[in-house]
């Protein structure tokens, strides 16, 4: 993973061990602007942009969530000194316009105006950032099925499915229209093949068959040789199977540590480079 030009700058915990799926692999936690309630800011690597330098997160940890605030780490540096000791929050897009979450409360707005096309210019420019985003995802997929741009509309859904929930959703809607679609003769991507099996419903069952239908995903997409949705779905699955109770867990063979050691080896294989925060950090940094 690429480090940022301007890491000095920064406490950056290079000491940092995924025990957990969230925060999710490819995040690392820093000091500043830290609240002390238990919400850091940090870089993260978005999944397929490894060799890129990183975004910059806050973890919102009472949900669970990441909020992709700013393109870089020298945006944060200049919002950071701006705010003098004070909290900062999501930039506007005039201190930072590539802010994937800048871009998507502006998207909001655009449809607000009824501006379907400037909304989905904006929301596929944050998605080009952060592919995993899901919040983004979910909302780019109700706009081209409005405008009806339903190839680009089907791949948006896939990708909203397989995404983490830290990152936004869940993708019912999304969901749900997939089902609508015919699936083409030898379609090969195992979501929507099998999307009539999933219901997204998590929690308070002693069993889900949606779990099944994943982990067999991601076997697909491994066995296809695309990466990037496997490690993708991997961290939404590990998420969602981490939210459910131990004994759920233990019924469903889901060991926390070896699944993030998998997560890690599966992630050898992006065209970009290892997600292994143990190679991270030059040995003269470390």
């Amino acid at each position: 993973m690429q480090l940022p030009a301007s890491l000095a700058h920064i406490s950056a915990q290079q000491d940092w061990q995924h025990t957990t799926a969230y925060p999710p692999l490819g995040f690392t936690p820093f000091a500043e602007s830290a609240l002390g309630n238990g919400d850091t800011f940090g870089l993260y690597w978005p999944i397929g942009r490894e060799a890129s330098e990183p975004i910059v997160v806050e973890t919102w940890h009472d949900e669970w969530r990441i909020q992709p605030h700013f393109s870089s780490l020298t945006a944060f540096l200049q919002a950071y000194a701006a705010a003098e000791d004070e909290y900062v929050g999501t930039p506007s897009l005039a201190d930072d316009p590539a802010s994937p979450r800048a871009v998507f409360l502006e998207a909001k707005e655009q449809i607000a105006q009824r501006k379907p096309e400037a909304a989905i210019a904006l929301l596929e420019a944050a998605l080009a950032i952060v592919p995993e985003y899901t919040d983004a995802l979910i909302l780019l997929h109700g706009q081209d099925v409005r405008a009806g741009r339903t190839a680009d509309a089907v791949k948006v859904a896939i990708q909203a499915i397989i995404s983490p929930p830290s990152f936004g959703g869940p993708p019912l809607k999304a969901l749900q229209w997939l089902r609508t679609q015919p699936v083409p003769e030898g379609e090969l991507d195992p979501i929507w093949r099998a999307c009539g099996q999933l219901s997204f419903h998590f929690g308070g069952s002693k069993e889900n068959g949606d779990y099944c239908v994943l982990l067999a995903a991601i076997d697909d997409y491994l066995a296809q040789g695309d990466s990037i949705r496997a490690s993708t779905l991997m961290q939404t699955y590990a998420e969602l199977m981490s939210a459910e109770t131990v004994s759920f867990q233990e019924r469903y063979a889901f060991d926390p540590a070896a699944f993030i050691a998998r997560q890690i080896a599966v992630s050898a294989g992006l065209p970009q480079g290892s997600r292994d925060p143990a190679t991270l950090w030059p040995h003269d940094l470390a």
